[in-house]
């Protein structure tokens, strides 16, 4: 089993007050942490994440910004929500 990360105790806190006060967005939000792309050093002034369904599996792949994509969809945003950090691709 997974443990909850022992930092940033007050800012879970608060992030659980807020779920506890809609508890309706408890089904379709979660907080996320960006270790993953820390650890590979994706830059996201440069970079974005794109996802895709493939079966059971959801692969993202890191594309540079400027890259040309059909439709999308955002899927994380930024703590401000100026800048998405991982699209989807829209459905056609």
């Amino acid at each position: 089993m997974a443990e909850a990360p022992n930092g940033d105790v007050e800012f879970r806190n608060a992030i659980m007050d807020v779920f506890v006060k809609y508890p309706e967005a408890q089904r379709r939000y979660a907080l996320a942490s960006l270790g993953l792309e820390n650890e590979m050093g994706i830059d996201f002034e440069t970079q974005v994440g794109f996802s895709r369904i493939d079966g059971n599996k959801i692969i993202t792949e890191f594309r540079d910004r400027d890259t040309s994509v059909k439709a999308q969809l955002c899927l994380k945003w930024n703590f401000d929500y100026s800048r998405c950090l991982h699209w989807r691709e829209a459905p056609e």
